[in-house]
């Protein structure tokens, strides 16, 4: 949040800034798996006979003192595939499907806490193609983790990972990590039944520089200075033109504080947890990357953005959404929607099912506020987000007796009302988040899993 009170000052130093304008997801080499090992729950012969089934990973990183941890590029894969939490937020899985779909690693970008953080991934070994062959499994990870100051430090999966066979209803952030045992090292990287044949997936490089020609906006004016506290939905509707067939679009968001995503209705992704405290990093100085399918002619963008109270006194505080949507149809082109003013937008939100019904003829333009990189936001960095509809959720049959049956799953995908801005500024309700399990993300990911074991 930005602050109009003189009382508060959210300081980013000249360096901060300049570090979140040049962050890539440049690919790690494959050099970075180099001190890596295949790890798996301990097992006589992972290489050759490993059981079929899911795996729960768990790894916290505490950052060394004297440093602040602000990002973290990781590559992974998983044989055979995965999904990857970073302190409970959905980051990836794994991209494409068959037997040797784990030769793909993953690139994935995460916003970190600046002390403590835990990755944790959830693994699965299917049953091979082909019966009777070497039936290997394994989770190679290097993670980098990068401190405020520009340096630099690597995690790699080894035996300091924690692994279990029985997934707790709670995870990816377990309470109680009772049943991980240290993770067995299956081979090291290089060798084994795997050898050298992980490539690291060069990944579209589509970044926070796209966001140079998109346009700050609000439901009013002036409003990085000073917005009322509340929620305003905003909608795009792009028509495919008539000679392509969408397919799918990958959205870069940030909202001043916090927003959902939905597409064509459907609850698509939200950025990490923010309970717009002063010890919080603030969430929107990463904009939020997620890739999910369109449908062929015509889609409907809305994104449901929360304006926070002041975290100390009170009165408006700043507020904006920026935001690029690359569309890629079936002929391998794309193009480019902005935020701008073609956009509809309104502050009237009594919750995001009740914006979705509402018709356009009764919202009004967007309001421009500037443009990408001006003050009060300057530049952004960008973090991952896994589509709470994507189809690669790892699955196995392992989870068949441990679904939680403490969630319930909603009866629709958009869910419930929309948390709203609370008077109290550090309320854990005063924002919009995947982590209650009940009204959004986790529901989709035991979902999936339920309807893919059959």
């Amino acid at each position: 949040m930005i602050l109009t009170s003189p009382t508060v000052v959210h300081a980013h130093p000249a360096s901060d800034q300049a570090r979140r304008a040049i962050e890539k997801r440049d690919a790690l080499a494959d050099s970075e798996f180099s001190s890596a090992s295949w790890i798996w729950l301990p097992e006589p012969d992972l290489v050759n006979n490993a059981p079929t089934g899911a795996v729960a990973f768990t790894k916290t990183f505490a950052t060394p003192a004297g440093k602040t941890a602000a990002t973290a590029l990781i590559a992974i894969t998983v044989d055979n595939n995965f999904t990857l939490w970073v302190n409970g937020q959905p980051i990836g899985a794994t991209s494409g499907s068959g037997s040797e779909a784990w030769q793909n690693a993953q690139v994935l970008s995460a916003a970190l806490n600046g002390s403590t953080n835990v990755f944790s991934v959830l693994g699965v070994n299917s049953n091979p193609e082909t019966p009777g062959v070497a039936n290997p499994a394994g989770l190679l990870a290097a993670i980098r983790v990068v401190y405020t100051d520009g340096s630099n430090d690597t995690i790699v999966s080894d035996t300091s990972w924690l692994a279990s066979g029985s997934i707790p209803p709670d995870f990816p952030l377990p309470a109680d990590l009772s049943q991980f045992a240290p993770a067995g090292v299956a081979a090291k990287y290089g060798s084994g039944s795997w050898g050298t044949a992980v490539t690291v997936q060069q990944p579209q490089n589509f970044d926070a520089q796209n966001l140079t020609d998109s346009k700050w906006i609000w439901s009013t004016a002036n409003a990085g200075a000073s917005a009322a506290v509340g929620t305003v939905g905003f909608r795009k509707t792009v028509a495919t033109p008539s000679d392509k067939t969408a397919s799918s679009v990958t959205v870069l968001a940030s909202v001043d504080n916090t927003f959902q995503l939905y597409i064509n209705g459907q609850f698509i992704g939200a950025p990490p947890l923010d309970d717009n405290s002063l010890i919080d990093a603030v969430g929107w100085e990463h904009a939020q990357r997620i890739t999910a399918d369109l449908t062929a002619a015509s889609n409907v963008f809305t994104v449901i953005a929360t304006n926070f109270p002041a975290q100390q006194g009170s009165g408006d505080t700043g507020a904006g959404f920026i935001g690029a949507l690359l569309l890629t149809y079936t002929d391998g082109s794309s193009s480019v929607v902005r935020t701008d003013k073609t956009w509809l937008a309104s502050a009237d939100v009594a919750s995001a099912v009740a914006f979705l019904a509402v018709p356009d003829a009764q919202l009004a333009p967007a309001v421009e506020q500037g443009a990408y990189g001006i003050a009060p936001w300057g530049m952004l960095g960008v973090a991952d987000v896994l589509s709470a509809l994507g189809n690669n959720f790892a699955i196995g049959p392992a989870l068949t007796s441990n679904l939680p049956s403490s969630i319930p799953l909603p009866s629709n995908p958009v869910g419930s009302p929309l948390p709203l801005p609370s008077d109290s500024p550090s309320t854990s309700d005063a924002r919009a988040h995947y982590h209650d399990g009940a009204v959004l993300i986790l529901p989709f990911i035991w979902a999936a899993i339920a309807i893919s074991l059959f």
